[in-house]
């Protein structure tokens, strides 16, 4: 046998080798495709897709320490007591302690009658004492395009979905008075570019009535709202004390200078009255007649902005059952975010109050907070 052949022979060799292992090789199966998590612009930041479906969802909230302290001085006799709503007069203690955790989940999606949206928001607050806090549902809320139910804040005090006229007119965390409660709640809202309107229909406030009667009270609003600003005005029935409250007034951004005004007034026609404003800054628990607020906000520079408001309250006189002649309440506010989603915000109020009986009362509260946002 020549060279040549030996080359060729081993060659054929070779190949036939390779063959019979090619044929036993173990081939790996390819990797299922992975979804990863998709942004979803479709409602502003922070959403991003469900995987395996075309539901948006958003989780955000924050934790927050909190501060504060209130003295009061009523009738020449002053006293400390913590700044709660749940506070002991006399109380041997003139500050309060509380950490906020706070998470929002908010889950939305388009359909052929709107968007369908979930919200819900879980907190707790560790108070004075040294224990661990529970959570509970603060907030949970459906909403299918224009109509929405659910538990939330009083349409009074801030409409589901938005509106120039939420909260107070002071535009401080306190925010004045003005009718603040939550209430479960169904009601419609229509949103034509610039203008809102909505009809809302809250469960009765009246505990002793809460279970035995049939008719809601009734929340209606309207409001604008534009570059320059907005306008409003939201009206509050009590059925069962067949009373009227109306929150009215009109809001001016001025985007050169970062500033924005706020002025209008409440109104309501008796004492007992669920969406009337409270006059229990001073411990004399009333509703007042009338009352008329501004406020004024101002950025001073990229991270600090500051507050300043200012609130009369005109109480019912003596034969409607009226106890508190008229009342003063001065807010202000300085709140400073040095990086993204970290604040820290000082806040104090003073106030005065003056009976038909003559009986003076002042107070002076204030807090300061840490937050993180998140």
């Amino acid at each position: 046998m020549n060279i040549k052949s030996l080359l060729i022979g081993s060659a054929a060799a070779l190949v036939a080798v390779s063959g019979a292992r090619a044929a036993d090789a173990i081939v790996a199966a390819e990797p299922e495709p992975v979804e990863y998590v998709r942004v979803c612009d479709a409602f502003g930041t922070g959403f991003f897709y469900i995987p395996g479906t075309e539901t948006c969802l958003r989780i955000d909230g924050y934790v927050r320490v909190r501060v504060g302290g209130s003295r009061y001085k009523v009738a020449g006799n002053e006293y400390i007591r913590p700044s709660s709503t749940n506070a002991v007069l006399g109380r041997n203690e003139g500050y309060t302690r509380n950490t906020r955790a706070r998470i929002n989940f908010d889950a939305r999606s388009e359909t052929e009658l709107g968007t369908l949206r979930g919200y819900i928001r879980v907190q707790s607050d560790s108070g004075i004492a040294n224990s661990d806090a529970a959570f509970s549902t603060d907030q949970a809320m459906i909403q299918l395009g224009g109509l929405f139910m659910g538990y939330t804040e009083s349409a009074f005090a801030a409409l589901w979905g938005g509106g120039v006229g939420n909260w107070g007119f002071i535009q401080t965390d306190a925010g004045g008075s003005y009718g603040y409660q939550q209430r479960q709640q169904i009601g419609y809202r229509y949103d034509a570019d610039s203008f809102y309107a909505a009809l809302v229909l809250e469960n009765d406030n009246t505990a002793t009535l809460a279970t035995n009667n049939w008719t809601p009270d009734v929340v209606g609003v309207l409001g604008v709202s534009q570059g320059w600003g907005g306008a409003f005005m939201h009206l509050g029935y009590d059925e069962s004390n067949k009373a009227v409250a109306v929150k009215a007034g009109v809001q001016f951004d001025v985007a050169a200078t970062g500033g924005s005004v706020r002025l209008g007034g409440f109104y309501s026609n008796k004492v007992n009255n669920s969406y009337g404003l409270g006059i229990n800054h001073f411990d004399i628990t009333e509703v007042a007649n009338w009352s008329a607020a501004i406020g004024y906000t101002q950025d001073i520079t990229d991270t600090v902005n500051a507050t300043i408001g200012y609130q009369y309250f005109d109480g019912f006189s003596v034969a409607k059952g009226g106890v508190v002649k008229h009342a003063h309440l001065i807010e202000g506010a300085i709140s400073w975010t040095p990086v993204t989603n970290f604040n820290v915000r000082l806040e104090g109020n003073y106030g005065t109050a003056k009976t038909y009986a003559g009986v003076k009362a002042t107070q002076a509260t204030g807090f300061v907070w840490v937050r993180r946002s998140f």
